[in-house]
């Protein structure tokens, strides 16, 4: 039996929607074994009115189906469905069975999966990963061009520190500036409910859908036999299985974009360093964030155009890193800070919502708020879990950069650092390696008022420059004095700028 025969839980994964109407759309997930089926009834619950017909109904229901489909030989699509949507649903199918395969079984951080299901160093192969799931559709669909009127973008809003200053920043440039909030049906929504109840009493264009796609999840992963039920019960900072989260997301804003004249979704994708990236036994992958990767926005959004869609994907705070995004939403935005809480383990206390101060999310956040001179007890963080900030970093494995990380302990001397001057480039700007000017990925329409804001924040203007396939070179241009000037002149494809 080859290793991915072995995993093929499912015979077959289908997506079928039920109904659809003004505010809601809902649909049935069958996964089929051999001895059994396992189904459950998907609910999207919109505040305001939307506009769908059967095939959009259907690819929102499709999003949260790709997060299992490296364990089915097939995943079918119950639903009139264009070429332009099989062909990307299918390469997003390959791209996350490769995410799942490579992140969560081969280089995992829990062991979720029992052992005789963890590939072997032989089974580690690009074929492998990229497993054999067959995409096809029932009925064919011939898309239609669907004009969005409007111009307005929507941030879609969390209490993540990203998402705030998204908001501000995009509020500033555009008074109109949409907010669209994912309301998850358990705990996970509390992260986000302290600006949505904010954000609601105090601006306009604020969306909502509620949906019980977390319920999903844990109603799958309960049930697939190839994990191990006794880990799935331990307290982790990071999903068992699911890693193409962001695509649910943004697929479920379509059917508010089109009818509220929305023409892009901006996510908070701040900077990874791509020098950390490295293949995985010679197998390129994202690291388990390809929905937070420029990749990701450029396909979807390319998709969705093909599709007649108005509509783009891009991020305002790519080039920068998370210790940036705080400090200019500490001192631009402070009344947005207060509204932060990106711990995925908040909770309720005396009407308040409460972060852990323990878990990596918010020892990140300590560093970074910290080193911002910010105060942690206004985001609610409580004077021991700031004491024990130090101690708490050194034991727990952290999810930042390694260039970030270790720039935050020695700001915060926790560390002392050799190469600081080389760790500089934490606190400025990126150019990317297929950029020619900063902020080439935001719209034009934004971009100069995005830099504005980020620029005077910055120390250094940095090139990531890479000849082919050699590792990324980090070279510091400009003092953040002389950006303004420098912005937007156009760099010589595959040569570095000059100090």
């Amino acid at each position: 039996m080859s290793y991915l025969q072995k995993i093929s839980e499912f015979q077959n994964i289908s997506v079928t929607p039920t109904s659809y109407d003004d505010h809601r759309i809902k649909g049935d997930i069958s996964l089929e074994r051999e001895t059994d089926t396992l189904k459950f009834h998907l609910i999207f619950s919109y505040s305001d009115r939307i506009e769908a017909d059967q095939n959009l109904a259907g690819l929102v229901l499709a999003m949260p189906a790709i997060n299992f489909t490296l364990f089915s030989k097939k995943l079918t699509l119950n639903f009139p469905a264009s070429k332009s949507d099989v062909s990307a649903i299918s390469e997003f199918v390959r791209i996350n069975n490769r995410e799942v395969f490579i992140n969560k079984l081969a280089r995992r951080r829990y062991e979720f999966f029992r052992q005789e299901y963890v590939p072997r160093d032989e089974d580690i192969t690009e074929e492998n990963s990229n497993g054999n799931t067959l995409v096809s559709a029932t009925s064919q669909y011939v898309d239609t061009p669907r004009k969005i009127q409007g111009g307005s973008n929507a941030v879609l809003s969390s209490g993540g520190k990203e998402s705030l200053l998204s908001y501000g920043m995009l509020k500033e440039i555009d008074p109109e500036t949409h907010a669209f909030y994912f309301n998850e049906s358990g705990g996970h929504w509390l992260t986000a409910k302290t600006a949505y109840d904010y954000y609601s009493a105090e601006f306009s264009n604020v969306h909502k859908v509620w949906s019980n796609v977390d319920r999903f999840y844990r109603y799958v992963l309960r049930n697939m036999r190839i994990l191990d039920q006794r880990v799935m019960n331990m307290k982790t900072d990071t999903y068992p299985v699911q890693l193409f989260i962001f695509p649910v997301y943004v697929m479920s804003m379509i059917p508010v974009a089109i009818e509220h004249g929305i023409r892009g979704a901006v996510l908070g994708d701040e900077f990874d360093d791509p020098s950390d990236m490295q293949p995985f036994h010679g197998i390129m992958h994202y690291y388990g964030i390809y929905d937070q990767t420029l990749d990701f926005n450029r396909y979807m959004s390319g998709y969705l155009h093909s599709k007649g869609i108005d509509f783009t994907v891009w991020s305002a705070v790519y080039p920068i890193t998370g210790g940036v995004v705080e400090n200019i939403l500490i001192k631009r935005y402070p009344d947005l800070f207060r509204l932060q809480r990106s711990c995925h383990s908040c909770r309720s206390v005396n009407g308040k919502i409460v972060p852990c101060g323990k878990c990596s999310k918010c020892l990140g956040i300590l560093m970074f708020v910290l080193s911002a001179g910010g105060d942690p007890h206004q985001i609610l963080y409580s004077t021991e879990s700031i004491e024990n900030l130090k101690e708490n970093v050194s034991r727990e494995r952290m999810r930042l950069d390694t260039d970030e990380l270790n720039y935050m302990k020695a700001k915060l001397g926790f560390i002392e650092a050799d190469d600081m001057d080389r760790l500089q480039h934490v606190s400025g700007m990126h150019l990317l390696p297929d950029e020619h000017q900063l902020f080439q990925h935001v719209p034009d329409a934004y971009r100069d008022g995005i830099m504005k804001i980020i620029s005077p924040v910055c120390a250094t203007f940095i090139l990531l420059y890479r000849r082919g396939m050699a590792p990324i070179r980090k070279t510091v241009i400009l003092p953040s004095s002389r950006l303004p000037g420098c912005c937007m002149r156009n760099i010589p494809q595959g040569a570095p700028c000059s100090p």
